[in-house]
């Protein structure tokens, strides 16, 4: 019996050719096509959004014109210190009161997050107090409703940002929440 292979003689040859150059690019490049200024180029989370001026209610300002000065107990304080010389203040009562937030530090928030993640607590502290209550109720109320699910959930999100509050340098989480950078 002699072997027939059939498939030896329904085979092509395979030819194979290179290219005469490198592939077309699929997109331009950015460079191509945007024109930057000379110079370096600023990143774009060194431009941090400064808070938006509180408007002044107009009861605040009739009170403050026609307010009776009686004593020097009772008017403003005009020098509050070196610390809180730079802050801006407000008119409660008859008293300038400091506004916006102390320096927050950085060693603080972020021990906060890694210890005690689940409550929320380095969230409150850095200003996002609806965020971190929302930790709380859900680690409380969903960790009952879920045998200590949503609680353990809570608590790899808090140990996790508070990780990422100690580390990061640049970006969201070296800000607190009204855009001033973290002490530390």
């Amino acid at each position: 019996m002699t072997d027939l292979d059939l498939d030896e003689d329904l085979e092509r040859p395979v030819v194979t050719r290179r290219p005469a150059g490198p592939p077309p690019p699929l997109f331009q490049p950015l460079s191509a096509t945007v024109r930057y200024p000379p110079g370096p180029v600023p990143d774009v989370e060194d431009d941090v959004p400064q808070p938006a001026a509180t408007p002044r209610r107009w009861g605040a300002l009739v009170r403050q014109l026609f307010a009776p000065r009686t004593s020097v107990a009772a008017r403003p304080v005009t020098d509050a210190g070196p610390a809180l010389r730079s802050r801006p203040f407000v008119l409660r009562g008859r008293v300038m009161v400091p506004v916006g937030p102390w320096p927050r530090s950085r060693v603080v928030a972020g021990l906060l997050g890694v210890l005690l993640g689940a409550t929320g607590l380095h969230a409150v502290y850095l200003g996002h107090r609806r965020r971190g209550l929302l930790m709380l109720a859900t680690a409380v109320v969903g960790g009952v409703l879920t045998l200590g699910l949503a609680t353990l959930a809570m608590g790899v999100w808090g140990f996790t940002e508070g990780l990422l509050v100690l580390c990061a340098r640049r970006g969201r989480f070296a800000h607190d929440a009204w855009g001033r950078p973290l002490r530390g």
